[in-house]
């Protein structure tokens, strides 16, 4: 497996944001899962596979974290060009949602947006 990375301490709320050129599966794991991930074992991540960016996660939890981004197989790798930043908390974002995730996940992402839609509506005021 070819992959890119970045690992970097971050804080509950605080925003992940990726950049790729095409589509790629992008992974967002603690340090011990990313751990497991290079010695090729079973490992627990969030996200999938992104086909729009920017990728967007909102970290649920202080660790160390690492965004990852897969290029492919070791025989038949893919150019990637990606650029990762992490954003100061900001309640009007949500976590990208994607391409390969469950229907219960993609359903439960529509009513947060909404709800945050609905929330953005409310905060303004006339006068």
């Amino acid at each position: 497996m070819r992959f890119l990375y970045k690992q970097t301490q971050a804080k509950k709320k605080e925003v992940f944001e990726v950049e790729i050129d095409r589509p790629a599966k992008v992974k967002f794991m603690t340090a011990s899962e990313f751990k497991r991930y290079k010695n090729a074992r079973t490992h627990s991540f969030y996200g999938g596979t992104f086909e729009e960016t920017p990728v967007r996660f909102v970290v649920p939890f202080d660790s160390v974290w690492c965004v990852v981004i897969e290029k492919g197989s070791y025989r038949s790798p893919v150019d990637i060009v990606a650029g990762v930043k992490l954003l100061p908390p900001d309640r009007n974002y949500l976590s990208s949602i994607a391409v390969d995730a469950p229907e219960h996940l993609r359903l439960q992402m529509s009513v947060d947006e909404d709800e945050v839609n609905a929330l953005s509506q409310a905060g303004r005021s006339e006068g």
